[in-house]
């Protein structure tokens, strides 16, 4: 089926293609002569911030180019060659589990040491350059290592269960259950189990803050057993907090970078992470992941039977088939982002709606957002089809008008 292996290829490098497309066209647009610093942010980004803003952009703006288009070359060896080959060389060696951990084992292995360096990269020259990257170079691959271990522990038991349910006949609607379960699973794991491997979590040492905090939780009826602070800065310059886990694992966290910021702007951003509590956020994501994770699983198990069917790549076994499909698929699914993205943005605004009603006052989160953007170097200035395309939180202008008007 030459035609089903063009159209495969076609849809690969479109993909790229119009990856690299947008981002060109966000850093002419950002960067460009008729590019300025948004009204509202005046008062907090100077000129030189700007200029500081749009370098950064420029150098991420091109490595994520290459390395967009290296993972697009990887991909395209992979289904024209690597897959039946890693096939023909484990059918038959042992059993149907391990030739299938085996096989995600070595494309795993290979894809991630094509990705290595451009992590270090990342890390030690662009994060670097701009004064963001505090990793040093062993606890680098200290993360890189756990990683790996979890990689493995976890895809044993998912490439396990994955390979009993493709025995069925029709396996979406299994997979697509067992895939939301482990979503599920892993949010009530990650908190407690995984993040302390990588972070260590403390304690509070301001009391009042912690005190001002919990009145806030009180108010908002959102039950949270504990309040953290992570130690980012051993990683990283750059701010956040976010408020994670569910039922008995749930808790709020601080990074450490962020306790600079006032009492009043730490409010108002937990307020905000709070919002999507308040409004039931979470619970919608997990429907329409749910059903997103179906839908695509559906149409995996469709191309699954016809790439099985007709012999196409000249491989049989149902792992190789089955990650055929999924790329297929993924890559399609790829252009319909813009529209999962949309919802995403609708409910940032909704809780920056709460967050402000709740702390009495928009003004503390708009500071917030205003310092967000000239310390972490936030581009101040997108191009419109980059945030449809790419931006899950509108862009800090408009964040920053839509509080606005709730003064008025």
């Amino acid at each position: 089926m030459n035609y089903f292996i063009a159209l495969f290829l076609i849809i690969i490098i479109a993909k790229t293609v119009w990856e690299i497309v947008i981002d060109f066209i966000n850093l002419r647009y950002s960067t460009g002569p008729n590019a300025k610093i948004p009204d509202v942010l005046r008062d907090k980004v100077s000129a030189e911030d700007f200029e500081k803003s749009k370098k950064y952009l420029r150098d991420r703006t091109y490595f994520v180019m290459w390395r967009n288009l290296v993972s697009m070359v990887v991909d395209i060896v992979f289904v024209l060659k690597l897959f039946p080959v890693l096939e023909h060389a484990l059918s038959g060696k042992s059993s149907l589990f391990v030739q299938a951990l085996l096989f995600f084992g070595i494309y795993m292995l290979i894809d991630y040491l094509v990705d290595l360096p451009f992590g270090i990269y990342s890390t030690f020259v662009i994060e670097e350059k701009y004064g963001f990257n505090t990793t040093k170079l062993m606890l680098f691959f200290r993360d890189q290592i756990l990683s790996i271990l979890l990689a493995v522990v976890i895809g044993i038991s998912v490439i396990a269960i994955l390979m009993w349910l493709l025995s069925y006949p029709i396996w979406w609607w299994p997979v697509s259950l067992f895939a939301i379960a482990f979503v599920i699973f892993i949010s009530f794991v990650q908190p407690v189990l995984i993040a302390p491997l990588f972070y260590k979590f403390s304690d509070l040492e301001n009391e009042e803050l912690e005190r001002k905090l919990r009145t806030l939780l009180e108010k908002a009826k959102v039950k949270v057993p504990n309040i953290y602070k992570m130690d980012a800065s051993k990683r990283t310059k750059k701010q956040n907090a976010y408020l994670t886990g569910v039922g008995r694992s749930r808790r709020l966290v601080l990074y450490d970078t962020i306790l600079s910021y006032s009492d009043d702007e730490i409010l108002a951003i937990v307020g905000h992470e709070l919002g999507h509590h308040a409004r039931r956020h979470i619970p919608k994501q997990i429907l329409v992941n749910s059903v997103y994770i179906a839908f695509i699983l559906y149409l995996t198990n469709l191309v699954y039977d016809f790439i099985k069917s007709n012999n196409v790549f000249g491989v049989s076994q149902p792992y190789t088939v089955f990650l055929y499909a999924l790329m297929f698929i993924t890559s399609i699914i790829f252009f319909a982002e813009p529209l999962i993205n949309y919802f995403s943005r609708k409910m940032e605004y909704e809780a920056d709606e709460y967050s402000a009603k709740l702390v009495g006052s928009p003004e503390p989160l708009i500071s917030s957002l205003k310092r967000l953007v000239k310390e972490n170097l936030s581009n101040p200035n997108p191009a419109p089809i980059y945030k449809i395309w790419h931006y899950t939180h509108p862009a800090p202008e408009e964040r920053i008008k839509r509080l606005a008007e709730l003064k008025n």
